[in-house]
């Protein structure tokens, strides 16, 4: 897990860095906004999941994962009726998190075929 929010990390500062350059700073900040936002969803999620795993303050993670969509709610609809946001940039900050997860599954694919071999 802790591999995914490095990618993540990586993609939400080099995409807006890279949309701040090439594109105008309004698509960088929406871009940055939707790939934060995935971020923000999988640090919430490990330490969710780590306070189960760990058997300490179960319903402290339960009740994490479940408030975190209405505040992940509220915040979509703030940004949404922000002048700058750009909601095709936003979409693609959060698809940012496929890239991620391709990159993660092909690394521990490889990863697991190199064990394999004698």
């Amino acid at each position: 897990m802790k591999l995914i929010i490095i990618f993540q990390a990586l993609f939400t500062i080099l995409g807006s860095l890279l949309l701040a350059h090439f594109a105008a700073l309004p698509q960088a900040l929406s871009y940055a906004a939707g790939s934060g936002l995935i971020f923000l969803t999988f640090v919430l999620l490990a330490w969710g999941w780590s306070l189960i795993f760990s058997k300490k303050m179960i319903a402290l993670a339960i009740g994490i994962i479940v408030f975190k969509y209405a505040i992940l709610g509220i915040i979509i609809y703030t940004l949404v009726k922000l002048s700058w946001f750009t909601p095709l940039w936003f979409a693609l900050g959060v698809a940012s998190f496929a890239i991620s997860a391709l990159i993660y599954a092909i690394r521990e694919g490889l990863k697991e075929g190199n064990d394999n071999v004698i």
